[in-house]
């Protein structure tokens, strides 16, 4: 049979997915270092009070 159901997704557009997951990675990363220096600073200005 010379009919494929299944064709392989294009160069590009694999590349432009794994550069998207990248980003996301990317933005996740650095949200979370930012939330946990932003609860770090509170807590030392906390402790600073008391």
């Amino acid at each position: 049979m010379t009919h494929r159901t299944h064709r392989p997704v294009p160069r590009r557009q694999r590349a432009r997915r794994r550069f998207v997951h990248r980003l996301g990675q990317a933005a996740i990363y650095t949200g979370t270092t930012t939330l946990v220096a932003g609860l770090t600073r509170a807590l030392l200005h906390l402790v600073h009070l008391a």
